[in-house]
């Protein structure tokens, strides 16, 4: 009876019905959730380098195994693409959606197969094939077909670039192993008399084509290339066109003792620079005393100051080297001036919201700035480098892995100097060998320290380093692993480390064991490797941990 009064009563009672707002949709852009949980993850130092992540047999600890699995990798992926483009029916059941052109490559089109159109012209120039579509437009003028003026500007745009070669060879446009060994992919000299030249002679002249003209002439100089720049630049100012800024550029970094000329011409023709016409003049100024060439510095930083020109990490870096002082110059006022460049140049950097990519050679100020700082034993700047490097704002990244070696190498070698063990051995599991190898300089130097100041914990790493990196069959090295366990106190380990210790010790006899007993089956015999007297000492000297 209770229940059915309080269930009529509640029928009976009165309530404000609840009001339910929808809130208006936030716009957001396609990838801001992603980035916002992008935002939340950091670099898992305890694994290895990501361009690594493999089998744990397979991952590699020294630069010489980084630089071996690196360009094996990569010459599978030609491999199956070669495979593909060959044999393209074993590959028809498709169901990419959206579908992924880079894993359906296709062969370079034949010459002989096209028609030529200027559809097949265009698809040429959006590929980037730049020889068969010069072929393709010397189709299309034997066939007395006019093409659009847009289409030939395009063509002229990319042949002037690439100096009428393609800028890489199919098989290392997606390749950097491969891409990094060809030093000379693209010829160093201007081909003269050659199709760019007649597509210029062909496209109506304007400064924009003039522009592009005198800009490839002089990326790819040569005494001819030179003068005929030379010429088109005066020919442009005959007929008063106002080249772009591009122009004086190419022409300052082609003719450095004109830098000023031109400087003035810019500022007559109210021409507005851009930073790589400072870096230009950095290129340019004369080697003269240490102080002309810091008020050189202020003023020129000045001066395109007031045309909201600012410097990039390529003009950090110019001016680093430019201010450098020579061996005659080392003196402690020049060294003070000399630091205060680059920690004003650190402060612009941590000071920025973000510090965005805009040319490949960037990173490269990373390791002058890093340099600098450790030849000037100045632990602060060193500290800043590399917090810089690593920040989540920083874009600018090592592309090449060698590097990112070279600079970790030289950031870790200055603070196993300079830290306290118990600091140096946190730093070091986390970039050894996750972006620094295992190097024989530093271990070395780190078992010296661990000799004096034995700490078991950073003595188990460097002998697991030893093992990874295949270098504890070698007799001087066998040697200081044994030094190393040796200093360590096993009264002073907890139950589970001298069990550790105990496994560590019959892991390296074993394998120095079964290297031994493979050279004497294959009958070779390594200079510098360790034999089987060693080993017997080190059994007696640990025979108490032996069963």
């Amino acid at each position: 009876m209770l229940r059915k009064f309080l269930i009529q009563g509640y029928r009976f009672t009165t309530s404000p019905t609840p009001k339910i707002s929808i809130p208006y949709a936030i716009k957001r852009s396609p990838t801001e959730l992603l980035e916002a949980l992008n935002s939340t993850v950091g670099t898992d130092k305890t694994a290895p380098h990501y361009s690594f992540i493999d089998d744990p047999l397979c991952i590699p600890s020294t630069d010489d195994q980084k630089n071996s699995y690196f360009v094996a990798r990569e010459l599978g992926k030609r491999t199956a693409r070669i495979l593909a483009k060959e044999w393209p029916t074993l590959f028809m059941y498709d169901i990419d959606e959206p579908r992924l052109p880079i894993f359906r490559p296709k062969n370079s089109p034949d010459i002989k197969m096209l028609e030529g159109t200027e559809t097949e012209l265009i698809e040429l120039i959006e590929a980037q094939k730049v020889k068969i579509a010069v072929e393709c437009y010397e189709k299309i003028r034997a066939n007395g077909i006019d093409i659009s003026e847009k289409v030939q500007m395009d063509l002229f745009k990319l042949v002037v670039y690439c100096n009428e070669n393609d800028l890489f060879d199919d098989e290392a446009e997606d390749l950097p192993c491969l891409r990094k060994t060809k030093s000379e992919i693209l010829p160093k000299e201007w081909v003269q008399q050659g199709i760019a030249e007649l597509l210029f002679e062909t496209t109506e002249k304007t400064p924009e084509t003039y522009s592009i003209m005198i800009a490839g002439l002089c990326r790819y100089s040569s005494d001819y290339s030179l003068k005929k720049a030379h010429q088109l630049y005066n020919e442009m100012l005959n007929k008063k066109m106002v080249p772009y800024i591009e122009v004086f550029n190419a022409l300052m970094s082609t003719s450095g003792k004109d830098y000023i000329k031109y400087l003035k011409k810019i500022n007559e023709l109210k021409i507005q620079p851009n930073t790589e016409t400072m870096n230009s003049c950095i290129l340019c100024a004369r080697n003269g005393k240490y102080n002309d060439r810091f008020d050189f510095i202020q003023k020129l930083i000045l001066e395109f100051k007031q045309f909201n020109v600012e410097p990039n990490f390529g003009t950090y870096r110019l001016i680093l080297k430019y201010l450098t002082p020579g061996n005659h110059e080392k003196t402690p006022e020049i060294d003070s001036i000399f630091v205060s460049v680059l920690d004003q140049i650190l402060k612009r950097l941590e000071n920025a919201s973000e510090i965005k990519y805009e040319n490949v050679n960037d990173a490269q100020f990373f390791i002058t700035a890093l340099t600098i700082a450790v030849d000037k034993n100045n632990e602060d700047l060193v500290k800043r480098v590399e917090k810089i490097y690593t920040d989540r704002k920083n874009k600018v990244k090592f592309i090449s892995f060698v590097d990112e070696t070279y600079f970790y190498k030289h950031y870790l070698h200055y603070n196993m100097i300079k830290l306290p063990l118990d600091e140096f051995e946190k730093i070091y599991k986390e970039h050894v060998p996750r972006v620094c190898g295992v190097n024989q300089i530093m271990s070395k130097f780190l078992v010296s320290r661990l000799l004096l100041e034995p700490k078991w914990s950073f003595i188990k790493r460097i002998i697991e380093d030893s093992i990874v990196s295949n270098k504890i069959a070698y007799l001087d090295v066998a040697r200081n692993v044994r030094k190393l366990l040796l200093t360590v106190d096993e009264d002073k380990l907890s139950p589970s480390d001298l069990i550790n210790f105990r496994k560590l010790l019959l892991r390296c006899l074993d394998i120095w064991a079964d290297f031994i007993k493979f050279n004497e089956e294959t009958n070779q015999i390594k200079a510098g490797a360790c034999d089987g007297q060693f080993v017997e000492e080190t059994k007696k000297m640990f025979s108490k941990y032996i069963d």
